[in-house]
């Protein structure tokens, strides 16, 4: 017998957040297999993203952000929600 659309809706309502994410990205995974994207594929949507973000910075269109700035801006998001 298999469940319902609805059944295994509720059943994953159950589920702790973490395993509903897992669960998620599994089931994308199965949907869409990384086999169809060859590594070179991967390897040069990188280097175009590399590119673009190289040319943002060079061009000022974007800041960067120091490390230390960037860590101390998650950890107080982060106090202020507890």
């Amino acid at each position: 017998m298999s469940a319902t659309l609805e059944q295994v809706t509720e059943e994953v309502r159950e589920l702790s957040p973490q395993d509903q994410r897992e669960l998620l990205a599994r089931l994308i995974r199965d949907l869409e297999p990384m086999e169809t994207i060859s590594p070179a594929e991967i390897e040069a949507a990188w280097d175009g993203e590399i590119s673009q973000r190289l040319e943002e910075i060079d061009s000022g269109k974007v800041k960067r952000v120091p490390a230390e700035e960037v860590f101390a801006r998650i950890q107080a998001r982060l106090d202020e929600t507890r």
